[in-house]
């Protein structure tokens, strides 16, 4: 993966293996988002449908059904163009600052499904131990990282 600018436009540019995981993190997001409950999936749909009370369970819940809809609908309006672009080539322009802002909330989403179902906390450190049994999904965890904060870099940069 590499982030640069060419030619007046700014680039992410990703390896074939690269363009295949997100494909499948992509299809990966929507099962859990529309699937059942089980194997952490509550809690990541939770995740990505944040509570508006924190101390009223009986608003939250009523926040959550007025937000929950609107807020998979917009998930869908951004994962459907990252499909689309990755699918034409593994150079995706984000010039644009709607594709930019599309690409890292999909990747927002995407680290915050991955970081619920690891427990990931502030403390953490980017090292995987190969020895982990989620060692596959700490390193996908910490690449999305990467991905996303070269991108913002290079926008703010």
């Amino acid at each position: 993966m590499k982030v640069g600018r060419r030619k007046g436009r700014l680039r992410l540019r990703l390896e074939p293996v690269e363009v295949q995981l997100l494909h499948s993190l992509f299809a990966q997001l929507e099962a859990v988002l529309d699937g059942p409950d089980g194997d952490g999936a509550e809690a990541i749909r939770g995740r990505l449908v944040p509570d508006g009370y924190r101390d009223d369970p009986k608003a939250a819940d009523e926040f959550r059904r007025l937000t929950a809809d609107t807020l998979r609908a917009e998930r869908d309006e951004r994962l459907d163009p990252c499909r689309a672009e990755l699918a034409e080539s593994g150079e995706v322009d984000i010039t644009d600052p709607e594709a930019a802002r599309r690409w890292i909330q999909v990747l927002n989403d995407l680290r915050l499904a991955f970081g619920t179902r690891l427990g990931v906390t502030e403390d953490d450190r980017p090292y995987v131990d190969p020895d982990d049994p989620d060692a596959e999904l700490r390193a996908i965890y910490h690449w999305l990282s990467a991905v996303q904060d070269s991108v913002v870099s290079e926008l703010l940069g």
